[in-house]
């Protein structure tokens, strides 16, 4: 939720200080040796000049920058390209300083002299910003490079060198960050779980060593891998692992944000609650926007989301398998939400999703926990209505998950809690969150996050029968049967063995009441008694509808899967008769509506009951189709995770050549390829339809052959879905291929796991010849539909009143209210995190300003300067003495 400002500054510093006084890490000091960097001494053996021993110096403490007075600080400013032209640049930290910056990433390289830097540094602290100096190049060595002996050589010869005399002078300790490296780091990994990262984090491991031995104790600054995009590189215990390497435990955290990894509010989010947990500030020293680039940012996301966001954190005291507590809050008057809907988010410690073998002796994991998170709401009278549960085995693991939960025309008696009989929708006054241990393991615990519990408006449906009056039918007949009305249900005993419910014209009006013009969701709750328990295989299903002055037919078969005998079922199906009456003019003229069911034996004792019949037009609440880019691969910077699965022997050799994927194969080859990594792709979302894209090369030899080629995924479960086969009759072999293929909601296998993320992704093949075939592009592109409607209430969880006013309703299994009051406090869904943006002075579209003195600012630069979370809006002083 948005914050304002003046709360934000107060929350945050509130939870700052409470987070400081962090220990050592998980890794402790004593397990940091790696052999290839031994352990620096504790003497510098030079006589370098040295820092002041107790000169203050900005610290860190856990996600914080701290200033030299103990107050938290957020960088805001600028990126300065000081070292193209410094007597030039020089002039823009005055006009920077103006705007309210109280930060500048000063970019300098192996030609800036002391004197220059000297002179930049002078300016800066007269100005009060803090100088963010960071080394870049060319590109040729250092900036998207990952030789370690270049920046070994550069930390060597110009950091503890040629500026060390600038750098230790006294005035500038408490103002100064060093960015060791601007983007140095391995290229095109992007896995978190990938061990090619080792030599990155070993080689920064000794300089870290090496600039804390020559006595500097300010922050140092690291950059991401891969031009620094790849923020993975400090994940998995690596940002630990750098921390424990350092004797000040004072390091930042840094990433660019540029390309599709960064291109979604939900993508920063993501990788800010993933960087949180390796316990050292982040900060976003540069970001694009402005539309440039294959996978343009936006700017104005970054800025929203740099300015935090807190959450309701609940650290349950587990103490069995049946334990449970509801959390309750109260909305300041009564709501209508007749047929909304409500939404929450929420983030669960990896711990809750108990990860399990998914077969005796398997290599693979799936989650396996029991843990439940339910909606509820309480109405004017007291009476609480459940309106869903997800169990953590259906959440993603170390991100925010959004649940989504209907408010039902017709609610099910089973979903009423603490024994009511009813529930009025018209009088909500209380919504809760319930936590269910629900038989999860003992070592299942940890902290569990809310935010943004929302309501949203109902649509009402366009046709409701519920049979709450004794006798009355309300228009409805039924075939072959002795039809009444008792006890809230309509009640058909059978007499034949199909049964047609139906309502028509010439009895009554209430045909007219139904726009058949539209397509329409039908919900019919019914009741089958056990005696129609050897039925149930047999029965047949379908809706029916007559039209026009001929009585013309139409149908649309519905599924008996949901009927269980002795329990309500609730069979959904959509009518479309707008698209099959003929001429289509008849759709205006209704005759008769119904369902039939048949395949029914008699006699019976028992009649068919239905409780309602909700006929709703989904196309009366407003929703809008999202689509993204949720995966793309352009192989430009190596194979992009893409390994040989390994499946039947397959000995296809993968390899990325002119920004291509080659696979190469022997003759008679068969097996599959797979990203490898594809499980850390977290945009990939099965919620809706998707679309694979890839461009696929198949030489001319391959024409004639029996060679054969399929996409497929596998769910976070593990079950195969091969949807992609290629069509080899429509190949123009010896050219470059577009291949397109489109999965709806109906081609999914069912227990396909569509919360999860994918296992696997990839292709498979065989049939081959000797030789080689090419993929390039290969892209996953989403569609999810959502309500586009505004909350008529939200909850942020954005003051500590909010979470204090949040009241424990209930507890269950050993828990107590006590307990359950103390386990609730308040936390991060977004840490605040600072940044620099790109450029306040160049030729490019980045730019800030129309000149290096900034007397006019480009629109890009209105939005960073003067935008609601711009520079001016949020950047707030920074202590120096």
């Amino acid at each position: 939720m948005n914050i304002k400002l003046l709360p934000w500054v107060i929350v945050t510093g509130a939870l700052t200080l409470t987070a400081c006084g962090g220990g050592d890490g998980l890794l402790g000091e004593d397990q940091d040796v790696d052999m290839m960097y031994p352990e620096a001494g504790v003497e510098d053996p030079t006589d370098r000049p040295r820092p002041p021993e107790n000169e203050p110096t900005m610290t860190t403490e856990q996600q914080f920058l701290v200033d030299v007075g103990g107050y938290p600080v957020f960088l805001r400013g600028a990126t300065l390209k000081y070292h193209l032209d410094p007597p030039q640049m020089i002039n823009a930290l005055e006009p920077m300083a103006a705007t309210g910056a109280n930060a500048v990433r000063l970019m300098i390289d192996s030609n800036v002299t002391a004197d220059e830097l000297d002179g930049a540094l002078s300016t800066i602290a007269n100005q009060n910003m803090v100088a963010v100096v960071s080394l870049t190049d060319d590109g040729s060595s250092l900036r998207c490079q990952e030789d370690p002996n270049a920046i070994i050589d550069a930390v060597n010869t110009l950091w503890l060198d040629k500026w060390i005399a600038v750098l230790a002078q006294d005035r500038f300790q408490g103002r100064v960050i060093i960015n060791i490296a601007d983007g140095w780091g391995p290229m095109g990994i992007f896995n978190a779980s990938s061990l090619g990262y080792q030599e990155y984090v070993d080689t920064y491991k000794a300089l870290i060593r090496r600039f804390r031995e020559a006595g500097f104790k300010l922050p140092l600054m690291i950059d991401g891998a891969n031009c620094g995009q790849d923020f993975n590189a400090f994940l998995v215990g690596r940002g630990k692992e750098l921390l424990s390497a350092d004797s000040e435990k004072n390091l930042i955290f840094a990433a660019d944000g540029e390309g599709q990894r960064w291109d979604n509010a939900d993508k920063i989010i993501t990788a800010n609650t993933l960087l949180a947990q390796e316990g050292a500030p982040f900060v976003m020293n540069a970001f694009g926007g402005s539309g440039t680039g294959d996978f343009p940012v936006d700017q104005s996301e970054f800025m929203a989301q740099a300015v935090g966001d807190t959450a309701l954190v609940v650290d349950t005291p587990w103490a069995s398998s049946d334990d449970g507590v509801g959390y309750l809050n109260a909305f300041g008057e009564a709501l209508d939400l007749t047929g909304g809907a409500t939404s929450l988010d929420v983030f669960m410690d990896r711990r809750y999703l108990e990860f399990m073998r998914v077969s005796p002796g398997s290599s693979n994991y799936a989650p396996n926990g029991t843990t439940g998170i339910a909606m509820y709401l309480m109405d004017a009278d007291g009476n609480r209505l459940r309106l869903g549960m997800s169990l953590a085995r259906e959440l993603r693991e170390n991100v925010w998950n959004k649940l989504r939960f209907d408010i039902p025309a017709e609610i099910d008696p089973a979903n009423l809690m603490d024994g009511a009989t009813g529930f009025d929708q018209t009088a909500v006054t209380h919504v809760g969150v319930e936590i269910l241990a629900n038989g999860k393991a003992d070592t299942s615990e940890g902290e569990i996050k809310f935010d943004n519990m929302n309501l949203f408006p109902g649509v009402p449906p366009m046709f409701t029968s519920e049979f709450n009056t004794d006798g009355d039918t309300e228009q409805w007949m039924a075939s072959n049967s002795e039809l009444s009305v008792a006890n809230g249900s309509l009640q058909a005993l059978p007499t034949g063995s199909q049964v047609d419910f139906s309502m028509a014209a010439w009895n009554g009006d209430a045909i007219g009441l139904i726009d058949f013009s539209k397509t329409l969701n039908v919900t019919v709750r019914m009741f089958l008694s056990e005696e129609y328990a050897s039925d149930i295989p047999n029965m047949w299903m379908q809706a029916f509808g007559q039209f026009g002055e001929g009585w013309s037919w139409n149908a649309v078969p519905v599924s008996k899967a949901p009927l269980v005998a002795g329990q309500w079922s609730e069979l959904k199906y959509t009518v479309n008769f707008n698209e099959t009456v003929q001429p289509p003019s008849d759709i205006h003229t209704a005759q008769a509506f119904g369902l039939q069911v048949g395949g029914i034996s008699t006699p019976k004792s028992d009649p068919i009951m239905i409780d309602s019949i909700v006929i709703e037009d989904p196309s009366a609440r407003p929703t809008k189709v999202v689509t993204d880019t949720q995966y793309k691969a352009t192989f430009s910077s190596g194979t992009e995770g893409f390994v040989n699965a390994g499946w039947d022997g397959g000995q296809v050799e993968v390899s990325s050549v002119d920004g291509e994927l080659v696979a190469s194969v022997p003759a008679g080859d068969g097996g599959a390829v797979n990203k490898a990594d594809v499980n850390s792709v977290q945009e990939i979302n099965f919620g809706g339809n998707l679309t694979v894209k890839a461009r696929l090369f198949l030489p001319e030899s391959f024409s004639g052959t029996e060679f054969w080629m399929t996409f497929f995924f596998q769910s976070g479960g593990w079950q195969h879905f091969p949807f992609g086969e290629v069509d080899m009759s429509v190949i123009n072999y010896g050219q470059w291929n577009d291949l397109e293929f489109e999965i709806t909601d109906e081609d999914y296998p069912e227990g396909f796991s569509r919360t999860l993320s994918p296992q696997m992704f990839g292709f498979q093949y065989g049939g081959t010849i000797a030789g080689e075939f090419k993929l390039d592009d290969i892209e996953i592109i989403g569609d999810s539909i959502v309500d586009d409607l505004q909350p008529i209430y939200e909850q942020g969880f954005n003051t500590m009143g909010s979470v204090e006013d949040l009241s424990v309703d209930f507890t269950n299994g050993a828990l107590d209210a006590g307990s359950a009051l103390a386990a609730k406090s308040m936390g991060f869904h977004v840490v605040p995190f600072g940044w620099t943006a790109s450029t306040w002075y160049d030729t490019s579209a980045l730019t800030i300003t129309e000149d290096v003195e900034g007397e006019v600012l480009t629109e890009r630069g209105e939005q960073i300067v003067n935008g609601p979370t711009g520079i001016t809006a949020t950047s707030l002083p920074v202590m120096f003495e």
